[in-house]
């Protein structure tokens, strides 16, 4: 969704940050670094591997907008571009005093410029923040006298990114339109930096509740529905299914009618949306309408795989009519699922 040719990449800086509690140096590049064709081309690989999925979020802070540092740095530059090295080196600076636990690894903080930079329907000025943490063995050839050598190295690897932020200059006094992702760490590790370095919360867009509700869903049908009954597979994949089915159809997602339609039972409809409220930790309003996203729900068609696991033996993938497979139990205890079809494929 990145449009190349519209855009203008024009600076670039890398500066190295260790971990401030292991007493690792922060490292600080005196100037900027060189941007030739192959460097540009391998930097635009990297943006549009690290931003897949079209999340945005906001720069805040609980005292006031004006007290997120990073938020400051990205203003100061988008005023004044040609202040982009001292820029670089403040954003390094940030993140290297916030680096002091002692699973935060060191690696270099690439800062990227763009002038003009366009993605979907947004184009702004934007400033990229890459972190690489995991090397990446290399190897490469070089000809000395009559012989072709061999040698490796540790590089990065622009298909493979580790964390990494995107700023537009856009909506500069609601936070900016902000990118994130980290790749290498998910759940409270993710936190360090998401929360503690850039400060960010997710925007209430359609593809994030959309998202979230999936995920959510999933989230209470492996939680057994918040009942004291155990669910087992094959109402799981019922229940799955029918929410499938719901997003698929419906252009509008609406809660009652949703969990009515896929629980069927009231009062587990009730306990969905009372679970619903409770895990809207990022004040997405799931509780409220809105439009359904057909990008998130491509993205999270994985949700909906139905796969049935017996013992380390066999896997069952039930992709269609779930009505076609029966459970059951023999006499002496042995449990077994019967399938039905119509011919073998």
């Amino acid at each position: 969704m990145f449009e190349m040719t519209l855009s203008r990449l024009e600076n670039l800086a890398v500066h190295l940050v260790g971990n401030k509690s292991k007493e690792e140096d922060l490292r600080l590049s005196a100037a900027e670094s060189g941007l030739d064709r192959p460097t540009i081309n391998i930097i635009w690989h990297y943006l549009q591997s690290a931003f897949k999925d079209p999340d945005f979020y906001y720069f805040q802070h609980p005292s006031g907008l004006e007290f997120n540092s990073v938020y400051q740095v990205c203003k100061n530059l988008f005023q004044e571009p040609d202040q982009f090295l001292n820029a670089s080196q403040k954003f390094a600076q940030l993140l290297y005093e916030v680096s002091d636990h002692p699973q935060v690894r060191s690696g270099e903080l690439l800062v990227i410029y763009f002038s003009n930079l366009r993605f979907g329907q947004l184009e702004a000025p934007a400033i990229a923040l890459f972190k690489s943490e995991k090397k990446q063995p290399f190897l490469f050839t070089e000809e000395e006298e009559q012989n072709i050598e061999l040698y490796s190295y540790q590089g990065i690897n622009p298909s493979k990114v580790d964390k990494a932020a995107l700023v537009f200059a856009s909506d500069e006094s609601e936070g900016y339109q902000v990118m994130a992702v980290d790749n290498i760490n998910k759940g409270e590790e993710a936190k360090f930096w998401f929360e503690q370095f850039l400060r960010v919360q997710i925007r209430s867009t359609d593809f994030a509740k959309t998202s979230e509700m999936i995920k959510v869903t999933k989230s209470f049908l492996d939680q057994d529905l918040g009942g004291e009954e155990p669910l087992d597979k094959k109402q799981g994949m019922e229940l799955l299914g029918r929410s499938k089915d719901y997003f698929s159809v419906e252009e509008e997602f609406e809660p009652e009618t949703y969990s009515k339609q896929v629980f069927e039972d009231d009062a587990v409809a009730d306990r969905f949306r009372e679970f619903v409220r409770s895990r809207d930790l990022q004040n997405l309003d799931l509780d409220e309408g809105f439009a359904i996203s057909e990008e998130a729900l491509k993205k999270k068609s994985r949700v909906f795989k139905s796969v049935i696991k017996l013992d380390k033996n066999f896997h069952i993938y039930v992709h269609g009519d779930r009505s076609k497979i029966e459970k059951g139990e023999e006499e002496d205890g042995r449990k077994f699922y019967k399938v039905y079809y119509d011919e073998e494929q």
